[in-house]
């Protein structure tokens, strides 16, 4: 069991002075080092690393690049351990909360959401970047046409092609985590890669067009953090709020090249969440149009996702005429198996900061963002059993039914009983499920799909993912596999002898055996 070296709850007054101890240098040249030897954070515990957390190492960067002062002592290892010892015991509003379950729920809203993204599968995540805005069709002719991610929207937003700026990430990555030198391990430098090799990328050619992107979109310095510290926090939330080092992970102005922290935080930066808030959250006059082109790009890339099933039939969102003046669309997808009918709806929505924060409102908060998802469920099941309207002549109305919202970022705990107190009722069983656990679904193979929803239901179980042990998938999904195999550094293109292994295919961040 871990001890901690205060007894719980550490105050963050008492954190942040352990952590000052130090030079900001050393401290975080030693976090770097220490990250760049880690395995996956899900190998952690069992391996007795479980101090190491990605999380605690990049709050321990921030707070000591933000508020540290040059020519202190410099860290060792043992100093580290004993910071995040006390970062792990840090204080909780559930200390300051009535007893019962409401508070413990909103510690694991804080939580799971903290920790949640740094687990995801990375291969699967830079994947679905690929794969979901550059390999995603989208008629011209569509009712709601796309406004920004139009042919040449990455060069707009990113500086490059969205295929090198993945590939950036993924060299940036494997430098840092697996040069032969262990000395540069933690760290980038353009000058470690050979000019020659740039032929990897589609269009970037030199060090200096890389240096560009790098310094638009990955690189902060100590004098940014520091005066982007806030000064007025609740030390018992800050750690749980936007880390700036995860949306700038390279540390410049240091010698020997970018230092990097956290190497994990760099692969965040080319998620389908990372590229979203650079897209949609930059203060861009396009921004809220980047972000809804995202939403109209995720349910057609949901619909790639289905049709990968070989024992379903996939029938898009159907138009009901109601009345001579009045139609309705029904779910986006209604999915034909032999023994079952489901409807899915999709929602490209993600956790706000006050429901990852775990407010004492969060039902509130989830409620505003699906009831209308759930409702429409529930009116296409009504048209559906109403047996009234021709165009639903192809949909079996006397099979079993169930229901599915599938959204673009986890949303932990939500099938909970306590989770779903405030979401409408609905006529048939309804699981919200992310896209990370449909991809791995509808792979499959040693059942149907649809018998494992159906038990999943049957067993009352929160999520499908916690049946997936019992049964076999196949070994990749194709539409992430295909993208995959469009990012420089992974796919398996002109390789070279003196690539690193991380460079070569299949070697790539999480990537399954």
């Amino acid at each position: 069991m871990r001890r901690t070296l205060s007894p719980y709850p550490v105050p963050e007054t008492e954190y942040f002075e352990r952590v000052l101890r130090h030079d900001p240098n050393s401290l975080t040249q030693l976090i770097a080092v220490t990250s760049a030897s880690l395995p996956p954070v899900r190998d952690l515990f069992a391996q007795g690393l479980g101090l190491y957390v990605p999380w605690a190492l990049l709050d321990v960067a921030w707070v000591s690049l933000a508020r540290g002062r040059d020519g202190r002592p410099n860290a060792t290892s043992p100093d580290l351990r004993q910071i995040l010892d006390l970062f792990l015991a840090l204080d909780d509003p559930v200390t300051r909360e009535p007893e019962g379950m409401t508070r413990w729920e909103g510690y694991l809203q804080r939580a799971t959401h903290h920790q949640g993204p740094w687990q995801e599968d990375a291969y699967a995540q830079l994947s679905r970047s690929i794969a979901l805005l550059d390999q995603t069709p989208y008629p011209g002719d569509a009712d709601d046409p796309l406004e920004v991610i139009l042919p040449g929207w990455d060069h707009d937003l990113l500086g490059c092609s969205l295929a090198d700026y993945l590939g950036i990430v993924h060299l940036v990555w494997g430098c840092a985590t697996a040069h032969p030198n262990p000395r540069r391990r933690g760290r980038f430098a353009l000058d470690w890669y050979p000019v020659a090799d740039y032929d990897q990328f589609d269009g970037l050619r030199s060090p200096a067009q890389v240096k560009t992107v790098l310094n638009r979109h990955f690189v902060t310095t100590k004098n940014k953090l520091r005066a982007a510290f806030p000064a007025d926090h609740d030390p018992l939330l800050r750690r749980y709020t936007h880390n700036p080092l995860r949306s700038r992970p390279l540390v410049g102005g240091v010698p020997g090249g970018y230092l990097v922290p956290v190497p994990a935080a760099v692969l965040g930066k080319a998620t389908p969440l990372g590229l979203y808030y650079t897209g949609g959250d930059n203060k861009s006059e396009w921004g809220k149009s980047f972000t809804n082109d995202v939403g109209r790009l995720f349910e057609r890339y949901v619909g790639r996702q289905l049709d990968l099933l070989p024992d379903a039939e996939v029938h898009p969102e159907i138009l009901v005429k109601l009345s001579k003046r009045e139609s309705k669309k029904t779910i986006d997808f209604f999915v034909v198996f032999p023994d079952l009918v489901l409807l899915v709806e999709v929602k490209s929505t993600r956790p706000g900061e006050q429901l990852r924060l775990g407010k004492p409102d969060f039902t509130t908060l989830l409620a505003n963002q699906f009831t209308r998802a759930f409702e429409q469920i529930n009116r296409s099941v009504d048209l559906l059993r109403s047996g009234k309207h021709p165009e639903l002549a192809d949909i079996p109305a006397d099979r079993r039914m169930i229901g599915m919202v599938v959204t673009a970022e986890p949303f932990h705990q939500i099938n909970t009983p306590a989770h779903r107190v405030d979401l409408p009722d609905t006529k048939i069983p309804v699981m919200v499920t992310s896209i990370a656990e449909l991809e791995d679904a509808v792979t499959i193979t040693s059942t149907s799909l649809a018998k494992l929803l159906c038990a999943a239901d049957d067993a009352g179980v929160v999520s499908m993912r916690q049946l997936f042990p019992q049964h076999e998938f196949l070994e990749h999904n194709a539409v992430l596999e295909q993208g995959w195999s469009a990012i420089p550094f992974a796919r398996p293109r002109r390789p070279r002898a003196e690539d690193t292994a991380a460079a070569e295919p299949g070697n790539g961040p999480g990537h399954r055996p």
